[in-house]
């Protein structure tokens, strides 16, 4: 046993191992995953920034070129909006590039001529306002707002090419990582299957023994307990169930019936078509009682013909005489065995605690005599015992 204890747990120590160590792997190549991932997001949010930064600008001077154009104050609006919305996006490129500090020369040189831009958008506003009609002339021959522009667009350019290539580095160690993972989780997986198909083959033995061993206890619990022929529970374990249910319905104040039923005409059956017909009469028959029952009833054979039902959890008589009908009604019609429609009935008898006895004993007595009543008044029937 020292063996087989040695041989299981040194390769599962083993796998263990190998486990956590895959683990680590996996967590600090996801973990990279993430960062880079996380970065590449970083950078396709500048792109994006740089992007609305240039259409925040555009919209400033085209409210400016608007208002040189025709006069009309509405353009100036226009032209704060844009100014409002390039000054979000600088704040927001400012910040993001502190995670990012390859582009801040370049995001400071944009500072700068956004300044410039403005100023010298500004300064065309005032000429507009001083000038009169006659400054759509002179400010436009003389705007140098479109020479800043271009410095702008240009320096946009530069970032979004630089960050462009810093995507692409992201993206290659993004593939690189995954394909390390993949690499290392097959490889990891093998040496793990390894190990525990040699721990598979070292106690393979030592269950089979186990299985075989717990199979033969479970198969010999069972027939001690239950009748070989049809499968339910056999004399022995009415007691034992009886004495449970009893010991329950004293403590909670319940009451419990006792049904004995005997097969009316099996006799015969046994007489003219032998006793391999009778037994497989008997499998019918149980099998047809079980189908009406309720999972809490419990159903078992007494011996030859004589099956005994105890029920539990009904509230009045007259659930039991509606099971009584139901289990006299299956034999309405011929049982076929083998072929054989065989005549037979059931007669039972119906006894309950506490009206018909305080005692099992006293019960089991009371509805065996119920039952031979059922005999003697004509068999096929029910009848309840004298309390």
């Amino acid at each position: 046993m020292f063996n087989y204890k040695r041989r299981i747990i040194i390769p599962l120590i083993i796998a263990t191992a190998l486990l956590c160590v895959s683990m680590v792997w996996l967590f600090i190549a996801m973990y990279q995953l993430v960062y880079y991932s996380e970065q590449k997001d970083l950078v396709d949010r500048q792109r994006y920034d740089i992007v609305a930064l240039g259409k925040a600008i555009t919209n400033a001077e085209s409210g400016q070129r608007g208002y040189l154009l025709t006069g009309h104050t509405l353009f100036l609006d226009t032209l704060e909006q844009g100014r409002i919305e390039t000054r979000q996006v600088m704040a927001k490129l400012d910040k993001q590039s502190l995670d990012v500090t390859e582009i801040r020369p370049e995001l400071e040189r944009v500072k700068q001529l956004v300044h410039q831009k403005f100023d010298v958008m500004d300064q065309s506003i005032q000429v507009q306002l001083h000038a009169g009609e006659f400054s759509p002339h002179l400010s436009l021959s003389k705007d140098k707002g479109r020479e800043v522009m271009k410095l702008i667009d240009d320096q946009l350019d530069a970032i979004d090419g630089k960050l462009q290539r810093m995507r692409e580095s992201f993206e290659q160690e993004i593939r690189k990582r995954m394909f390390a993972s993949v690499v290392g989780a097959i490889l990891l997986g093998v040496l793990i299957i390894g190990v525990l198909l040699f721990s598979y083959r070292s106690t393979t033995h030592l269950l089979e023994q186990v299985l075989e061993n717990q199979a033969v206890a479970k198969q010999a619990s069972h027939q001690a307990d239950h009748d070989l022929l049809t499968g339910l529970p056999n004399r022995r374990s009415v007691d034992v169930h009886l004495a449970n249910t009893y010991q329950l319905a004293r403590h909670t104040s319940k009451q419990f019936a006792v049904l004995f039923m005997d097969l009316d005409g099996f006799k015969l059956v046994n007489d003219k078509y032998g006793h391999g017909v009778g037994d497989a009469l008997l499998i019918e028959v149980a099998d047809m009682f079980k189908k009406v029952l309720r999972q809490s009833d419990f159903l078992a054979r007494q011996g030859g013909d004589e099956f005994v039902l105890v029920v539990g959890s009904y509230l009045y008589r007259h659930e039991l005489t509606q099971l009584a009908e139901r289990l006299i009604r299956l034999f309405a019609q011929p049982v076929v065995v083998r072929g054989i429609p065989l005549e037979i009935g059931v007669s039972i008898g119906i006894a309950e605690y506490p009206h018909h006895g305080k005692h099992v004993k006293q019960l089991l007595h009371v509805a065996d005599k119920a039952m031979y009543d059922s005999k003697k008044n004509g068999k096929n029937r029910y009848s309840f015992g004298s309390e």
